[in-house]
């Protein structure tokens, strides 16, 4: 443990003290996280030799830490918080530049605990699917499971290393693609964005920080900024936001998915790791597993679950999440029934009657 007992105390005072405090201090923390990496093979076990350099025990290289000042943060740290952290002895000057002093944050381990004590830091969740063994034991089923806990344990990886690596998930909406994108909308931290949504791609990334960043349809993007922004962000790790005309930069996961590689543009796609998801095309099974996420999901009865399950051979292009938005709107066999009769009588577009030819009867 690199800090003593005594020093906890005394951040924990100073945060009694002054409670706005402890949100610089998850400031400085998510920046030290985002920087503090081997540019080279993205470690974060790094040997100190001086106050800015730093040396991988992984690889080797050689880390210069680049210094933050307040002015470097939006909004601006007040100077006060600068001194009151110099004084505790979490961070240390650097040096005078341009923009006056800058600083590094010595006690990294400290902040953490701190803000673990204040619920400012979460773990993420184990990821799996609920008891799904037991019923079915097919080579099929067990096979689809092992991909699916594999490929979603991939992408947490990434989230917890700060995230450098970025997934395209290709296939139907009936595969492990909806699978995987629903699961990952459960991890703190998450953004599920909506191409060419409001607001605009560069602020999310700006205001929020999400981290992993979730893009359904990615194909369906038609923003030039929004892709713009997209392959700076995904090729740099940096965004220019508009609104601020400033350049942030900020380290995240992106996992998009789509049905197809057509309608995305090459040079996008080439910074992802690309997966194509075949469909499940096993009724039985995809029953099974609708059942067990609606019960999972939505709290419901196993019967009532297995009943809602049962409808999935009338929607052909239904995923899985949609069997989970009916699961929120009913909580009995009749209401299903109700709903379901609208979606067949309704969900498909209506075809154009032909326009009645000049002199027929009417």
């Amino acid at each position: 443990m690199s800090y003593t007992e005594q020093e906890l105390d005394r951040l924990s005072k100073a945060l009694e003290k002054d409670p706005k405090l402890l949100h610089t201090l998850k400031l400085i923390y998510d920046y030290h996280s985002r920087v503090f990496k081997c540019p080279k093979c993205g470690s974060s076990e790094l040997e100190k030799i001086s106050l800015l350099q730093y040396k991988c025990k992984q690889c080797g290289s050689t880390l210069i830490y680049p210094s933050f000042s307040p002015s470097d943060f939006s909004p601006n740290i007040p100077f006060s918080h600068m001194l009151e952290l110099v004084n505790l002895g979490i961070i240390e000057a650097a040096h005078g530049g341009s923009k006056g002093i800058s600083y590094v944050l010595v006690k990294s381990e400290l902040v953490k605990r701190a803000l673990e004590n204040k619920g400012f830091i979460e773990e993420l969740p184990k990821i799996e699917l609920p008891e799904l063994e037991g019923e079915l034991e097919s080579e099929e089923f067990i096979s689809l499971i092992s991909d699916f806990r594999n490929i979603v344990n991939l992408i947490l990886k990434s989230v917890k290393s700060g995230g450098s690596a970025h997934f395209l998930l290709l296939g139907p909406k009936i595969s492990l693609k909806s699978l995987i994108i629903e699961e990952l909308t459960r991890i703190p931290g998450s953004y599920f964005y909506v191409p060419s949504a409001d607001p605009s791609l560069d602020e999310v990334l700006w205001s929020v920080k999400p981290n992993p960043l979730i893009i359904p349809n990615l194909d369906k993007m038609r923003s030039s900024v929004d892709l713009s922004t997209l392959v700076n962000f995904v090729s740099s790790n940096r965004v220019f936001v508009r609104k601020v005309g400033d350049l942030v930069q900020h380290r995240s996961t992106v996992t998009a998915s789509s049905s197809s590689e057509r309608g995305i543009p090459r040079d996008l796609v080439s910074y992802f790791i690309t997966l194509h998801l075949p469909p499940i095309e096993d009724e039985v099974l995809r029953r099974k597993i609708v059942t067990k996420l609606v019960m999972e999901r939505s709290g419901k009865s196993e019967k009532l679950a297995n009943y809602i399950a049962g409808k999935s051979s009338l929607f052909s292009d239904f995923g899985f999440r949609e069997f989970l938005e009916l699961a929120k709107l009913c909580d009995d066999e009749d209401c299903v029934d109700s709903v379901v009769s609208l979606l067949v009588k309704y969900s498909k577009p209506i075809e154009r009657r032909k326009r009645r030819t000049k002199g027929q009867k009417s």
